[in-house]
């Protein structure tokens, strides 16, 4: 290659770029990306080595020197990085699984933001990057850059239309079909839902999930038992507040998430009612302060660390060709439900407060 200092105009010509190697090699950036940063446990065939090694030498390519052994890396592309349970499940679940199946992890933040999803996206082809795992705090649908399919890639806790590309999310629907079932299993008929803010996906499939079992018992819906508490203590507290209002209040609550189960908890207090004895309550997340509450909240708990998990295994199997899917698909993991002490049968209405 002419160096700058040898042209006799002296411009300085552009340096060649990794995707340049890949069009001209007809394969992926992130093939190019390991091959030149020689990371180890990879199963790149020699033939295809050699001939990136080449278009690269012929371009002019330079790679920085690199210490010996350094192993591949997957970037996890996470929209939020708050204090939220949520975000430590997911990223801790992938860097336990990535970390025994010899990869290291980097993890970048991009708030949503498409710009810095473009940003981060320029910064992996400067890595050697086996595969990316994009991530979202809250399920929903999302709209990946196309650039992003460079890589082997895997969705956590997100999808696309069409399911497009293959994808790990949670059984929301499922979980509230489990959650409605265990009430009705303890005798419940007047089943209140508190649900979350609209735009949350989660609250609707969950709403999803309590329908349908109410529907399997043959347990008439009522849709004034239906009310929204949104995330916050103070929603949960407000519903159930309405809820007693109504001529025949519920019996059981199934909330939306562990935070409006507080608000039930408080509302329930002020009016004399014993959680676990003249009103059953199940909560959602498992946060760390439900197993503390008096009594004891039982919740359903979102399987972050096992979805994060199957995720990293299914991305390491397609970095390593071992797996081929047949088709992109969305997986969806059952939510466990955390057994406590907030349920109960009913008293009959002339044993209640």
């Amino acid at each position: 290659m002419v160096e700058p200092r040898d042209r006799p105009d002296g411009i300085v010509p552009k340096k060649p770029t990794m995707t340049e190697i890949a069009v001209a090699c007809g394969v992926s950036q992130a093939t190019v990306s390991l091959v030149l940063n020689h990371a180890p446990g990879t199963r790149i065939s020699p033939t295809t080595r050699d001939m990136v090694l080449k278009k690269a030498a012929e371009l002019g390519y330079h790679v920085a020197h690199r210490a010996a052994g350094r192993r591949p890396v997957i970037a996890m592309l996470i929209n939020d990085v708050t204090s939220s349970p949520h975000v430590a499940g997911l990223i801790d679940g992938v860097s336990d699984a990535a970390n025994d199946a010899g990869f290291l992890v980097t993890v970048i933040p991009t708030s949503g933001d498409d710009e810095a999803e473009e940003s981060a996206i320029g910064f992996l082809a400067s890595l050697p990057v086996a595969g990316v795992i994009y991530t979202r705090l809250v399920t929903q649908e999302v709209v990946v850059p196309p650039r992003l399919t460079d890589w082997p890639c895997i969705l956590l806790n997100c999808y696309v239309a069409k399911d497009s590309l293959p994808s790990v999310v949670p059984g929301d629907q499922a979980a509230g079909v489990t959650a409605t079932f265990a009430l009705l299993d303890a005798g419940h008929r007047r089943i209140a839902f508190i649900g979350g803010d609209e735009s949350i996906e989660a609250s609707h499939e969950r709403l999803k999930g309590y329908k349908r079992a109410l529907a399997t018992r043959d347990v008439p819906y009522d849709p004034a038992l239906v009310v929204k508490g949104g995330w916050t203590i103070s929603g949960g507290y407000k519903a159930l507040k309405k809820l007693l209002t109504f001529p025949d209040p519920p019996t059981a609550v199934f909330c939306f998430c562990d935070r409006t189960a507080v608000g039930v908890y408080n509302a329930a207090t002020e009016a004399g009612l014993v959680v676990g004895r003249d009103l059953s309550v199940i909560g959602f997340d498992n946060e760390a302060y439900t197993a503390d509450m008096l009594p004891p909240l039982t919740t359903m708990e979102l399987p972050h660390a096992d979805m994060a998990r199957h995720a990293v295994e299914d991305l390491v199997a397609l970095i390593d060709r071992q797996k081929a899917l047949p088709r992109p698909t969305r997986l969806k993991f059952d939510c466990p439900m955390i057994k406590r002490q907030s349920v109960a049968a009913p008293l009959p209405r002339s044993e209640t407060v």
